[in-house]
């Protein structure tokens, strides 16, 4: 059987009251103890003064223990619940057993025997009923070594059925307050969450296009980071719709020129008769379709490089030692085909953390920018090195005209191209390297070429050893 999802209101109000019950039930406990406590204390007390009083009216003459109990000793145990009473005098000499003088002599006596003066309560079942009785030995006359024990007792009926009406009474006061407390709580919870019930309305009545943060003022400080993680999120899905319709627009804007270029040479093939037009025609329409391809897959690679886009599931340790060798040797035909010389120069794993076919291709294009615009016939170095504890640096070498130092900060701008640049590049080769990088903590920079002219890029990854 599936149940609906609990609310936070009844969670709140269940972890709120299930302590409070826990919490009257011991206070119900400690109540009864406490009365019970009270209640035999009282009626103890009652014992003892009738004991006491009954022990003033015992006196030793002619050899024997006298009694004159006069009627209002007894009349001080009367109770409103009809209780039973019982009294026993006895006396002893030292070393002899106990003399019955009055009263009910199969009355149980006291469990030890007790100093002189001193009352001694204890209960026992007589009669087929539980009895509370008070015993006390009265001290002896100073020209006798002899000593009376007086015992009262009486049953426990009343004491119980008060004690009862008395805890009944508590507790049923207990549990007024306890539902009280349940209301205030109730209310306390529902205003306490009046916060998440204005969140929930302010997304629900939002528009798919408002993106804007939450501003909800007067908010508890344990709301405050459930709305900056919503607002920090709506940030992201900002960033990634901006970057979604920047990729739509550079796509249609870059595009429609090269497929309109292919319609063009289509149409002059089709209009060609000669075999020899046609074939220009058709090698034209080759071309024009290899560098609209190269365009189209350039735009993937950047909408994909985007940090905005990118997640970070599929994200791990990568040794970009392996994953850079790999991807010279994807690129050694490319490069046998324009004449050029690539090489790789590293030496044991470099890890990092990232994306290993993001990383694969940053490679590529930084290897693609250095064969398109380097000296023909030259030579392209890729190089994994570890300059620092804490870092691994990426660098490729090419020995062309390298780009002046004025043009440096703008080549990584989209679509853009040096005044003067050969080949018919997209302008989006060190585009994509640079959010790639930004994708991985990394930082590239453009310097000279070491030992003579020519570009070196490198990027700066921070490392991560492997667990």
């Amino acid at each position: 059987m599936i149940f609906g999802r609990a609310t936070l209101r009844a969670q709140l109000l269940r972890w709120l009251l299930i302590p409070l019950a826990v919490v009257g039930v011991v206070y119900a406990v400690i109540t009864q103890v406490t009365v019970d406590q009270t209640m035999n204390r009282t009626y103890d007390q009652s014992l003892y003064a009738s004991a006491l009083a009954i022990s003033k009216h015992v006196a030793f003459a002619e050899g024997r223990l006298i009694v004159d109990l006069p009627s209002v000793a007894l009349e001080m145990l009367d109770t409103r619940d009809q209780e039973r009473i019982f009294y026993r005098v006895s006396y002893r000499y030292p070393g002899q057993n106990e003399v019955f003088v009055t009263g009910y002599s199969d009355l149980p006596g006291p469990p030890d025997e007790g100093s002189p003066g001193t009352p001694m309560f204890y209960q026992q079942f007589y009669r087929g009923e539980a009895v509370r009785l008070a015993a006390l030995r009265a001290l002896p006359p100073a020209d006798q070594p002899v000593e009376a024990l007086i015992e009262v007792g009486e049953t426990v009926r009343g004491r119980n059925a008060l004690t009862d009406a008395l805890v009944g009474r508590a507790l049923g006061l207990q549990v007024l307050l306890i539902f009280f407390a349940g209301g205030l709580i109730w209310f306390a919870v529902r205003r306490g969450l009046t916060p998440l019930h204005e969140l929930s309305r302010e997304v629900a009545h939002r528009s798919a296009s408002d993106l804007q943060p939450l501003q909800l003022h007067n908010v508890p400080e344990e709301v405050s980071p459930l709305i900056d993680a919503i607002n920090q999120l709506i940030a992201r899905v900002r960033n990634a719709i901006a970057g979604q319709r920047r990729f739509i627009a550079d796509a249609s804007h870059q595009l429609r020129t090269p497929l309109a270029v292919l319609r063009t040479h289509a149409e002059l093939a089709l209009r060609q008769e000669e075999l020899g037009a046609i074939k220009d025609a058709v090698a034209q329409l080759r071309d024009c379709s290899q560098a609209t391809s190269h365009l189209a897959s350039q735009l993937l690679s950047l909408a994909r490089a985007e940090p905005a886009t990118g997640a970070d599931a599929d994200a791990g340790l990568v040794d970009l030692t392996a994953v850079a060798r790999e991807a010279c040797s994807a690129l050694v035909p490319e490069a046998l085909g324009r004449r050029m010389d690539l090489g790789f120069e590293g030496n044991g794993p470099a890890t990092i953390h990232g994306r290993s076919y993001l990383v694969r291709e940053m490679i590529a294009n930084l290897v693609d920018n250095a064969m398109r615009y380097g000296a023909p016939g030259g030579t392209v170095t890729v190089s994994v090195a570890k300059p620092e504890p804490g870092s691994v640096r990426l660098s490729v070498e090419d020995d062309g005209p390298g780009i002046p130092s004025d043009e440096r900060g703008r080549v990584f701008e989209r679509f853009y191209r040096m005044p003067g640049s050969a080949g018919e590049g997209a302008g989006l080769g060190l585009s994509i390297v640079r959010e790639i990088a930004r994708g991985h903590g990394a930082t590239v920079r453009l310097l000279d070429r070491s030992g003579g002219q020519g570009l070196r890029v490198e990027v700066l990854f921070p490392s991560k050893a492997p667990a």
